[in-house]
Parts: structure tokens; C-alpha cells; sequence
């Protein structure tokens, strides 16, 4: 028999009350007051950076818009649009390609009639409706018209006559650095078509290198005529404009959005900027995620082993 046997076989026992004393003694864990003060400090910091980014995005409102603006492409030059009757004209005399694109939308009485006179007025100047698409359940019609690009100011006079403005947009790319590029490629192709053609009417031309020079010329060919389709396609897009018209009732044309107030857009920006805080709160919780089992998992493995020591020590 060892004599950590004996010890064990008569060693002391304590008595019930004194165990008690001892248990009481023993620190509650309770969370850590610094922890508490650093989960409340980024709190605050948080609404105070979500109030700030309101006060700063909330600005002094949104700032009126006019109804008519006009959009060119980077390789035209803005310049002065004359007018007549409020409409922008496209009446300038030019010598280069150029596309014209415009939106119209009208709040009208009759939408069938106003439809029926818009197409009119495109055939009338030599033109034609591309597609018109009408809804009797929201009393509103949608139409694509097109005409000479030389009656363009006289569509859209004629067109804005058939009801009130509600918006207008008028824009002009240049076509010309595109219709020079397609040329330039016709007539190198049809430089190299000729050369080809003139390389294979000599007879003395070995078989292998005449094969190599017909599938040459007919990957020319092809190529070609894919750059006079594409050529026409320039000249067709400058010859006709594109005009886009929204035709509704005063109760089927859209409601003007509701602008809210310089407290309401704080609170509003206020609370998204918090929503974006809370996503990446989050994001960093799922990332983190791993590494907080693994400590969990140690610390359970800590206390586990603290109170198995602790009860060796009271038996």
C-alpha cells in the first residue's frame, strides 16, 4: 500500500459549512466592465458617424432640372441651339454625317387620336412610324417615328403642338469619323481584291501558291461586302432621325417624386449609413466566425480543467 493511498484513505474531510464558505467565496464572473464601456463607446461612435454622413449628404435639396436639355457626343462641339417655339431646332446646315435622336413625352386628352396624328405627321414629311405601341388600361401610347433629317425641326414642332411638355431630350452624334474609317477599309479591300485578281490571271502561277491566293481573295470578298453593309448602315443612320414619343393622360404620365425635407433626408441618409455599418458589422462577424469557435472551444477547455482542479482541492 503507497503512501499517497494512505493519505488518500485518511485525509480530512471538511465539513459541509466550511464547503459552502468556500464556494461563496469563489468570484462570480460577470462581463467585464471594460468591455462593456468599449461596446458602448463604438456604439455612439457609430450613430455619430451615421448622423454625420447625414448632415453631410443631405446638402441644401435637389436642384431643379429643365425640361429640355441636349446631349451630344464628345466628338461635336457644343454649341448654341436656336429655338423655335421653345423647341430646340436642328435646322443648321451641315456638310457632315450626323445621327439625331429625340425624346418627347406629352401629357395629352385623347391618347388614340394624339397617336393617330403623330403618325401622320411623321408619313406627311416623307417618314415613317418604326413601331407604336398603345395601352388602353393606362390610356398611354409609345411610338418611334422616323423622318428626314432635314424635316426634324418640323417633326418636333408639329409634334409638340399636340399636347403640354413634360420632358424633352435632343442629342446629336457624329457619324463622320465612322463613315471615314469604313471607307478607307472599302478601298484598301478593293485595292487588295484587284491585286489578288491580277496575281492569279498569270499561268505561271504554281497550283499551291494559287490556292493560297484564291482563299485570300475570297476572305477579301467577304470582308468587303461586311464593310458595305456596315457603310450603308452609317449613311441610312444619318439620313433619318429617331424621335421617341410618350404620349398619357394627366393621371397615366408618372407623378413628380416626392422630395423630402432637409431633416428627412438626414434621417434617411442617416439610416442607410447605419444599414451599411450593420452589413459590414456582420461580414466581419462571419469572417471572424472561426477563429471565435476556436477560442470558445479553448476557453470551455480552460474552465473545464479550473473546476476539475478546484474539486480535487476540496476532496
Amino acid at each position: 500500500m503507497t503512501v499517497e493511498a494512505v493519505l488518500r484513505a485518511h485525509a480530512p474531510h471538511a465539513p459541509e459549512s466550511l464547503r459552502a464558505r468556500v464556494l461563496e467565496l469563489e468570484p462570480r464572473r460577470t462581463p467585464s466592465r471594460r468591455l462593456v464601456l468599449v461596446l458602448a463607446v463604438a456604439l455612439v461612435a457609430a450613430v455619430a458617424a451615421a448622423v454625420v454622413h447625414g448632415l453631410v449628404s443631405s446638402g441644401s435639396g435637389p436642384k431643379p432640372q429643365a425640361a429640355t436639355h441636349i446631349e451630344l457626343a464628345p466628338s461635336v462641339k457644343r454649341a448654341p441651339v436656336p429655338s423655335v417655339g421653345g423647341v430646340g431646332a436642328f435646322g443648321a446646315a451641315t456638310t457632315r454625317l450626323q445621327q439625331y435622336e429625340a425624346t418627347l413625352e406629352l401629357r395629352v386628352k385623347d391618347v388614340p387620336n394624339a397617336t393617330t396624328r403623330a403618325t401622320r405627321i411623321a408619313t406627311a414629311l416623307g417618314g415613317y412610324a418604326q413601331s407604336v405601341q398603345y395601352s388602353s388600361s393606362s390610356r398611354s401610347a409609345s411610338l418611334v417615328l422616323r423622318v428626314p433629317v432635314r424635316d426634324v425641326k418640323t417633326a418636333m414642332a408639329r409634334l409638340t403642338a399636340l399636347g403640354t411638355i413634360i420632358s424633352q431630350n435632343l442629342s446629336v452624334t457624329d457619324l463622320e469619323h465612322d463613315l471615314q474609317v469604313e471607307s478607307a477599309q472599302i478601298e484598301q479591300l478593293r485595292r487588295t481584291i484587284a491585286a489578288l485578281e491580277a496575281a492569279l490571271r498569270n499561268p505561271t502561277l504554281p497550283d499551291a501558291q494559287r490556292v493560297i491566293l484564291q482563299i485570300r481573295l475570297a476572305n477579301a470578298r467577304g470582308a468587303l461586302s461586311e464593310r458595305l453593309h456596315a457603310r450603308s448602315g452609317t449613311i441610312a443612320a444619318g439620313q433619318t432621325a429617331r424621335i421617341s414619343v410618350e404620349l398619357g393622360t394627366k393621371h397615366a404620365l408618372v407623378p413628380p417624386a416626392h422630395h423630402r425635407g432637409r431633416l428627412g433626408r438626414i434621417v434617411h441618409s442617416a439610416v442607410g449609413f447605419l444599414g451599411l455599418e450593420a452589413a459590414i458589422a456582420l461580414y466581419a462577424l462571419i469572417a471572424l466566425s472561426p477563429l471565435a469557435l476556436v477560442a470558445a472551444l479553448v476557453w470551455s477547455l480552460r474552465e473545464a480543467r479550473r473546476r476539475r482542479d478546484e474539486r480535487l482541492v476540496m476532496e
